[in-house]
């Protein structure tokens, strides 16, 4: 009994939940490359991401450094989203991209809408857990690296991998110029996101087996030696 009791508390313990999910706003104006991305301050679950691309002045393109520990769950949305006060993001494109900054999976448009999602369970999306760089941009700006273009750029509302040359190598800039329709305030609701600063691996199973079977030799061990 008291053997099953030490097995169920450690399993407990390696699917508990982190601390609720809060949202993050943008501080200043967000990179668009992983050397400037901004890292969301936090612990636990990150439910969303507030943040703006300038409505006058030189294009732009937000990226921001998420952690990602259950990569089934993650997604990542501007559908149905309201921002911001102020000028509304009409028209989104998200990318995501691993922590070398090699593109994973991108969209323009969800069909029927001008605003995107990335969605969970994707064969395209991510496969491990680790850091990423998730991004936002408005209308035809796309990401590039050296090589050409990371994603193909239609049909809109398709999502893609990356695909070569372009998307072979570490995004290194964004092409295109942006409407007025992609200028403004948005709001990126997520799934399976958590903070990256201070996020915490969560064991995998195989690990948490191991750590119960070593937990029982010990007390199996200990119960031996009492008798």
């Amino acid at each position: 009994m008291r053997i099953a009791k030490v097995l169920a508390l450690t399993l407990a313990m390696g699917f508990a939940p982190g601390a609720g999910a809060i949202p993050w706003t943008e501080v200043g104006d967000a990179g668009e490359l992983p050397a400037t991305a901004q890292v969301p301050t936090g612990s636990g679950a990150l439910s969303s991401i507030f943040g703006s691309i300038p409505s006058a002045g030189a294009a732009d393109a937000d990226m921001y450094r998420i952690h990602i520990s259950t990569p089934l769950t993650f997604s990542a949305t501007t559908v149905g989203t309201v921002g911001l006060a102020g000028t509304q993001l009409e028209n989104t494109e998200l990318f995501l991209f691993n922590a070398a900054g090699i593109g994973v999976y991108g969209r323009d448009d969800d069909p029927g809408t001008a605003r995107t999602t990335l969605p969970a369970g994707s064969l395209l999306g991510p496969l491990v857990p680790g850091d990423y760089f998730l991004a936002i941009s408005g209308f035809a700006r796309a990401p590039v690296s050296p090589l050409g273009l990371i994603f193909p750029s239609s049909p809109s509302t398709t999502l893609f991998g990356p695909t070569p040359p372009g998307g072979t190598q570490t995004i290194s800039g964004w092409t295109g110029l942006e409407e007025a329709a992609s200028r403004g305030n948005y709001r990126i609701d997520l799934t399976g996101a958590e903070f990256a600063s201070i996020a915490a691996p969560v064991p995998e199973p195989g690990t948490l087996l191991l750590l119960a079977a070593g937990l029982f030799a010990i007390l199996a061990l200990r119960r031996c030696r009492f008798f």
